[in-house]
């Protein structure tokens, strides 16, 4: 079974089809017993940083995924789910509202001098750990992960003058900051390359 954690974020839909694909016995829940039983967790979801994790900590799933992840079990973070993994960030919380912190990293703002649109929303190429470029995934986010150590970045992505991490894997975490499930064969088959790894 692969637990989807609810916890009031939106844009559900998409990924659990894209999943069901993979493996029919999918669960979206916030029953933390239930969840434990899972052979893997996805946190997904699309909206605002604060507001994610004033309900994943209302619901005590916080704790749970902290967990988790400690454990080294399989988790998949998208979206907002890879921003929560982070330290803390500045949206809506100008002084950063604190994350789960599994990963090291902060969740800031794109900045740029010039008109450059923000959000960055569309398809972009991701860009490997050799600067190889790669596929084109889709991106919906204003904000990005960044003082990120180098050795758990899988594929960067570019924005104008912003280089920021697009995947992050971490043992047996793996969270994209873009929408697999939104992004056509490509993001399809890093999902079923996900499911077969767990």
């Amino acid at each position: 079974m692969i637990g989807v954690l609810d916890y009031g974020m939106g844009n559900i839909h998409s990924i659990l089809k894209a999943l069901r694909r993979f493996d029919p016995d999918v669960v979206f829940s916030r029953d933390a017993d239930l969840l434990a039983r899972s052979r893997a967790l996805v946190l997904p979801g699309d909206g605002a940083f604060c507001a994610a994790m004033e309900n994943l900590t209302a619901s005590g799933l916080d704790v749970f995924l902290r967990d988790w992840a400690g454990k080294d079990l399989p988790l998949l973070g998208i979206c907002i789910g890879f921003q929560v993994l982070f330290e803390d960030s500045t949206e809506d919380a100008p002084q950063g509202m604190p994350g789960l912190a599994i990963l090291p990293g902060k969740i800031r703002r794109f900045a740029f001098s010039n008109s450059t649109r923000v959000p960055h929303m569309g398809w972009n190429r991701l860009i490997d750990a050799d600067g190889s470029i790669k596929d084109y995934m889709y991106f919906v986010h204003s904000y990005h992960a960044k003082d990120v150590p180098r050795e758990i970045i899988e594929y960067c992505c570019r924005y104008d003058s912003c280089l920021f991490p697009a995947a992050v894997r971490r043992g047996r975490l793996m969270a994209y900051q873009f929408h697999p499930e939104k992004s056509g064969k490509r993001g399809l088959q890093l999902l079923e390359n996900w499911v077969k790894s767990i």
